[in-house]
């Protein structure tokens, strides 16, 4: 019965232990996913920040070539774009 008793003992200090190990993973797991929850925050942040930034960027482009005057070359590619993205707009408005 002895035998028995330490047995019990060894499991009781062994479940103790996995439920120890248990909580702690948990917690941590729980700061893995407010991390990754903040992490996608600034992701879209940055996302729409470069979206803006490459639409400021356009603009300049734009200002810059028609500000040029011996090249207009430059503006009719420009103009062009801006004129094949506005017919794919309509194109998916139309469908």
């Amino acid at each position: 019965m002895d035998g028995d008793g330490n047995i019990a003992i060894v499991l009781d200090g062994k479940v103790s232990q996995l439920i120890t190990l248990y909580e702690k993973e948990k917690k941590h797991a729980l700061l893995l996913r407010d991390t990754i929850a903040t992490l996608e925050g600034q992701v879209e942040s940055l996302e729409t920040e470069i979206e803006a930034l490459k639409e400021a960027n356009r603009t300049l482009k734009l200002a810059t070539a028609f500000k040029s005057k011996g090249d207009a070359s430059d503006a009719r590619k420009i103009i062009d774009g801006l004129v094949r993205e506005i017919d794919g707009c309509i194109t998916l408005l139309n469908r």
